[in-house]
């Protein structure tokens, strides 16, 4: 029989428990609720969400009433000015986390520092952030040497610590000033300690969460390299019965929008190999 071991922190994290709560709960006085965007990188869950009139959209203009939705990530500053000159109903589900983040670039750019923001691209939480300083800043995905002087540096939540540091002592090269603020979210660096922990003591690791979610994938990369037979999946369909031959010890864990029940799927489904 198979045995399965399960990290601590595992579910929804405290900003994404937060946001689903606020949405769920606008949910039973108004059928029409609209997040710009998925309001969480979870599709099973997002899914479940549009079931109760929750609905993600891409374009803000499309909106004409309704109740708007904030996302975790965070939007972009031109959409948020459009919701208020609008005078649309509107809910900050934004990740308190994320709000951070925005408020430290902010201040940096007021006291004269070019901003730097550690990150994707393309994540939406970095977007949100790059808007509200006007898109007047720098996005690093890699160590880089800038020609500024006076540089102030922030990171998208869910990155790991030793990726952020590679950056940051890449800019002290040239700068005359630099200021870091850590923004990584202890809860994400939390649970890829414990799966590194986990991943050690078993015979094959399994990550539960959406393929579109920035810290879940992080996550996989962290513990595959512990753990070669490492899967990441969405649901319980998406394993395959060979994986488990000859294993005997299973971890799981999940990204910080995996939903419990996702996960004590997956549970119940290993056990039954």
């Amino acid at each position: 029989m198979i045995e399965v071991f399960k990290t601590k922190n595992i579910g929804f994290c405290f900003g994404v428990k937060r946001a689903i709560k606020m949405v769920i709960k606008e949910a039973e006085s108004n059928d029409k609720i609209y997040t710009i965007g998925p309001i969480i990188h979870n599709p099973q869950m997002v899914g479940m969400l549009a079931q109760k009139g929750i609905k993600p959209v891409m374009d803000i203009k499309n909106i004409t009433d309704g109740v708007i939705v904030f996302r975790t990530h965070g939007i972009k500053k031109e959409e948020e000015d459009f919701v208020k000159q609008r005078g649309l109903k509107y809910i900050d589900a934004t990740c308190p986390f994320v709000k951070k983040v925005r408020r430290h670039a902010i201040m940096l750019k007021k006291m004269g520092y070019k901003v730097v923001i550690v990150g994707e691209k393309e994540h939406p939480e970095v977007k949100s952030v790059l808007s509200y300083l006007d898109n007047d800043g720098i996005v690093l995905q890699k160590p880089e040497i800038i020609d500024f002087r006076k540089i102030g540096v922030v990171s998208q939540t869910t990155l790991e610590k030793e990726y952020v540091l590679d950056i940051v002592k890449e800019l002290l090269k040239e700068a005359k000033e630099l200021r870091f603020f850590n923004t990584i979210c202890d809860n994400t660096w939390i649970r890829k300690q414990e799966a590194s922990n986990l991943a050690q003591k078993v015979d094959l690791m399994i990550i539960v969460g959406g393929k579109n979610s920035s810290n879940t994938t992080k996550l996989y990369e962290t513990v595959k390299k512990i753990q070669p037979k490492t899967y990441h999946i969405e649901t319980d369909e998406d394993m395959d019965k060979d994986w488990f031959k000859g294993i005997k010890r299973v971890g799981i864990t999940g990204g910080a929008s995996t939903p419990d029940f996702l996960i004590d799927m997956v549970e119940r489904q290993v056990k039954n190999f």
